[in-house]
């Protein structure tokens, strides 16, 4: 049970250390404007699917109890959902941090639903006029 924590720990902390990592890097912004000509949206939830699947069918073998079988898939969700949190618990300090920056790029952000909705149509008007 001790070295699962560890591990659980540990997974945690490299998840973390990976976003951080990827967000000042730049990497997400470059995935947000499409500069990567991969997509990763797939490969994030296969591999945990992946990793969930592979300790139930290894439990399955080599565990007899039920019991540590349920333990382990409350686990392997626990860690994915860790992993998936993490990206939004980052984000949202940054976007704290850098309100300014944010609101450059795009200025609707933290108005009501009404005034974006408003600016929205503004735009698409103006890009139909444009288009005419």
């Amino acid at each position: 049970m001790i070295l699962g924590s560890i591990l659980f720990a540990s997974l945690l902390l490299i998840m973390n250390w990976m976003n951080i990592r990827l967000l000042y890097s730049g990497t997400y912004s470059r995935l947000q404007k499409g500069e990567k000509t991969f997509n990763l949206s797939p490969i994030a939830p296969a591999s945990g699917i992946g990793y969930v699947l592979g300790q139930v069918i290894l439990s399955s073998f080599f565990v007899e109890s039920v019991k540590i079988l349920m333990i382990i898939g409350v686990l392997s969700i626990l860690s994915v959902a860790t992993a998936y949190f993490s990206t939004s618990i980052h984000k949202y300090f940054y976007i704290r941090r850098n309100i300014e920056k944010v609101k450059q790029v795009y200025p609707p952000f933290g108005l009501p639903e009404k005034e974006r909705t408003m600016i929205e149509r503004k735009g698409k008007k103006r890009r139909r006029h444009e288009k005419a």
